[in-house]
């Protein structure tokens, strides 16, 4: 049966004119053309992911998405719509988040976090902004001073709300952390306690040699790099073998750490900054 918002291994069934047919012993799903690599043969099998096109039809992709279903992604809203906005997610059609599933009033451009899932109704993939009501609290599959991997969804007064490995809730305070951070950033982190509610709270870690390079480059560039936050994601990745995201929590850090300016048209090294 096909995992629908899943990766799936498919054996390669039979050729069209439009693409290839997978499927195992129940369904067989469409990879078109323009998805297949070289060398996909009749007989092999390939690792697909398997989502649903404007026809609600499912369909295989050697794309990767952004997230899968049931785990946590940073999106950027592309269009509003009369039925609600829709989302970049790393593959050709969009991501829906209806107006139900919104917690603030979203434009376009709008970058945000958001928790994929397979509507039990429609049978459609869509994401939702009420991230909290998909994570829990801690059991026993966790433990203080265990290494996580994290992700900010909501920001409070007391700190960063945090997903922990796309599963649990968790809390950084505030006076714990010195770095620049925002909504979307993701890090590697530690448990630091575990309270008798099963609360988590949880210490953010930074690595530094993303951040050297960076500098590394502005100083190979006469103190100037022509990238920001609202920078293409692709030109990022090839300059900076980043993600849009990880490039934006970076550069954060380091004007955070006074060692860059952010001006609309690039980053600065502090001693090159442009007058006003």
């Amino acid at each position: 049966m096909l995992k629908i918002g899943e990766w799936n291994s498919l054996e390669v069934k039979r050729e069209a004119p439009q693409g290839l047919y997978l499927g195992d012993a129940d369904e067989d799903v469409l990879l078109p053309n323009k998805y297949i690599k070289e060398g996909t043969e009749i007989g092999k099998e390939v690792d697909v992911f398997i989502y649903k096109d404007s026809a609600q039809r499912p369909i295989a992709t050697t794309l990767k998405p952004y997230a899968e279903i049931n785990q946590i992604g940073f999106f950027e809203v592309k269009q509003i719509t009369e039925v609600g906005a829709f989302v970049d997610w790393g593959l050709e059609k969009d991501l829906l988040i209806p107006f139900s599933e919104q917690s603030d009033e979203l434009e376009v451009g709008d970058w945000i976090v958001a928790y994929v899932v397979l509507d039990p109704q429609t049978e459609r993939i869509i994401a939702t902004m009420h991230v909290d009501s998909f994570l829990q609290l801690a059991d026993e599959a966790i433990q203080e001073g265990q290494d996580v991997e994290l992700i900010i969804y909501r920001i409070t007064d007391l700190g960063y709300q945090v997903a922990i490995n796309q599963h649990y809730k968790g809390l950084v305070y505030e006076d714990t952390v010195f770095e620049y951070l925002d909504i979307g950033m993701e890090s590697k982190g530690k448990i630091k306690s575990i309270r008798a509610d099963g609360k988590i709270d949880v210490q953010w870690i930074v690595p530094n040699e993303k951040k050297d390079f960076i500098i590394e480059m502005l100083e190979n560039e006469n103190g100037f790099l022509p990238y920001h936050d609202k920078s293409d994601p692709q030109t990022i990745k090839e300059t900076f073998g980043l993600s849009k995201r990880e490039f934006k929590k970076h550069i954060g850090n380091l004007f955070r750490d006074r060692k860059i300016t952010i001006k609309p048209d690039g980053i600065y090294l502090n001693q090159n900054e442009p007058n006003p």
